[in-house]
């Protein structure tokens, strides 16, 4: 099944300490590029999140956030920095004594100063088991947001192969005409010309017109390789390098049908299939 490389997931739930939320959003690159937004006090999960994350996506620019909103409760827990409040104090005193000022400061003035108050030191261990369980969940959101776009993007894919086998078929069909076309006007200049010519040398002519008008490879090859990436699609695994190989492959295909072509509807078949050719690279930039 094919995975666009652009996918987006949401997730919640709740811990002990509050609710957790988690996006996983992701665009196309050419490798896996994972970044992480979290707390500081999740960080030291970040290792795992990563392993469990290039386990399940092979590809893209991947952001996670994380984000913790605490609960009332927890975010009262604080402690008393006494240590802190000292040490403001005897600065206090020093600064008073140095203007030749008296003043003294509140407790409740103490307490609102930076450092006074301290949140209580939280432990990401007792939200791991939380953290990881929303993280599974995410992941399987965005892996199946991923294959939507993809099916998408083959609907796409498989349309604009349809259209070429028929413009393949079309050349198959067109060769004969174009060598009789090409018959009709040598004998046609030659008659103008008044020229009597001989029936051998003008065969020998003729074959060799015939030979720089041979496409017949140049027409399995692009039979065989549409054929390739409509079972590529099918695959399980990542195929967004291999199909990005075959539109290589395709391209230089109908590169070689239009320069072989001395006939004016090839040639605008051979143009016509590198339109579609491109318009399906442009789509597999984006398949994982």
């Amino acid at each position: 099944m094919l995975r666009s490389m652009t996918g987006f997931a949401r997730q919640t739930t709740t811990s002990d300490i509050g609710q957790l939320n988690l996006e996983i959003r992701s665009v196309n690159s050419r490798y896996l590029d994972p970044t992480f937004k979290m707390p500081e006090l999740l960080r030291a999960l970040e290792p795992e999140l990563r392993e469990r994350l290039q386990k399940a996506v092979s590809r893209g620019k991947v952001e996670v956030g994380i984000r913790i909103n605490f609960d009332d409760a927890e975010s009262h827990h604080l402690t008393f920095n006494e240590q802190a409040a000292k040490e403001i104090l005897a600065i206090h005193e020093s600064a008073n004594a140095l203007l030749g000022k008296k003043g003294e400061l509140t407790a409740l003035e103490l307490i609102q100063l930076p450092g006074v108050m301290r949140p209580t030191s939280l432990d990401a261990e007792s939200i791991k088991g939380k953290l990881f369980e929303l993280f599974d969940h995410a992941i399987i959101a965005f892996l199946a947001n991923r294959e939507r776009e993809g099916e998408r993007l083959k609907e796409m894919m498989l349309d604009r192969l349809s259209q070429m086998e028929v413009l393949v078929e079309k050349a198959k069909e067109q060769r004969p005409i174009a060598i009789e076309k090409i018959e009709e006007r040598l004998l046609s200049r030659l008659e103008k010309l008044e020229i009597e010519h001989d029936p051998q040398r003008f065969e020998q002519e003729l074959v060799y017109i015939t030979q720089r008008l041979d496409i017949d490879e140049e027409i399995d090859r692009l039979t065989a390789h549409i054929a390739e990436m409509r079972d590529v699609f099918n695959r399980k695994e990542p195929v967004g390098r291999r199909l990005d190989f075959l539109t290589q492959e395709l391209n230089r295909e109908a590169n070689t049908l239009g320069s072989k072509s001395q006939d004016v509807i090839l040639t605008q078949i051979g143009v016509d299939l590198k339109v579609l050719i491109e318009q399906i690279r442009e789509q597999i930039q984006n398949i994982e």
